[in-house]
């Protein structure tokens, strides 16, 4: 997988990990329970962005799946 896309997704698990313990009702969390959601829709946009440069037809993870890693993947050797 493309390392910057990789770098992306693990982001993309913090911030979801970090909502799920976050309040939005109470007025401290409400602030930072937005700015997360922001990020995520930040990190989803370059996410989408980055796949539609590396191959517009096939959607991730493939998309920037190396030869070797697709090959090694469905257990065929060179």
């Amino acid at each position: 997988m493309n390392p910057r896309i990789s770098e992306l997704f693990d982001r993309l698990t913090e911030i979801d990990e970090t909502l799920k313990f976050l309040d939005p009702k109470k007025g401290e969390d409400f602030c930072r329970w937005i700015y997360f959601l922001e990020s995520r829709d930040i990190v989803c946009m370059s996410i989408r962005r980055i796949s539609k440069n590396i191959n517009p037809q096939i959607p991730e993870p493939w998309a920037s799946t190396t030869a070797d890693e697709i090959i090694k993947g469905l257990g065929v050797y060179k």
